[in-house]
């Protein structure tokens, strides 16, 4: 089996598919807030998955973010200093629109209940929000739903800060959405 992801610039019209308005501005106001914070990662966007032969939803964007250089981490060893490293990192955001607030909360909620096994834990980010996989954040603002999943490319030992980077970002995104 062949599979294909075909990532281009620009959400709104991907392969001649239009994104629905309300999503298209959404997605345009993300997009902008992380051109503003971080002006040199590396932005695609990709469709959504979908069944071979079915156009892909208007109602689903798919973003990825990348840098190269996202922190500096200094390295040192019993008190030996041996200098600093570049640390990358990647991030994935998935947008869809419900047509309701309504729908929009009972899917979050019918997510949250048919997780076995990741254990969800309620963030204080957007309208709701829930940390699940130990890093991955998922949120809701009116009719969207925002899935949030992010690396940091460090790791000592058993030690990670992908969940503060995630968690952190995700906040940044919620409150940028609040403020236009």
């Amino acid at each position: 089996m062949l599979c294909l992801t075909l990532l281009l610039s620009g959400a709104s019209t991907l392969l001649g598919q239009s994104t629905a308005p309300e999503l298209e501005k959404i997605s345009g106001r993300v997009e902008s807030f992380m051109r503003q914070k971080k002006p040199a990662w590396k932005h695609e966007t990709a469709l959504p998955p979908t069944p071979p032969g079915m156009p892909p939803s208007p109602y689903v964007v798919i973003h990825f973010w990348s840098s190269e250089n996202c922190y500096t981490a200094g390295l040192s060893i019993d008190g030996t200093d041996y200098g600093s490293q570049v640390v990358p990192c990647r991030v994935k955001l998935a947008i869809d629109q419900t047509p309701s607030l309504t729908e929009t909360r009972t899917r979050l909620s019918d997510f949250v209940h048919n997780q076995r096994g990741a254990s969800p834990t309620p963030l204080q980010i957007g309208d709701k929000g829930y940390l699940w996989n130990g890093s991955d954040v998922v949120f809701i603002k009116g009719k969207f739903t925002f899935w949030l999943s992010g690396v940091v490319d460090l790791r000592v030992g058993d030690f990670t800060i992908n969940k503060e980077f995630t968690q952190k970002l995700a906040k940044d995104i919620a409150e940028a959405l609040d403020a236009n």
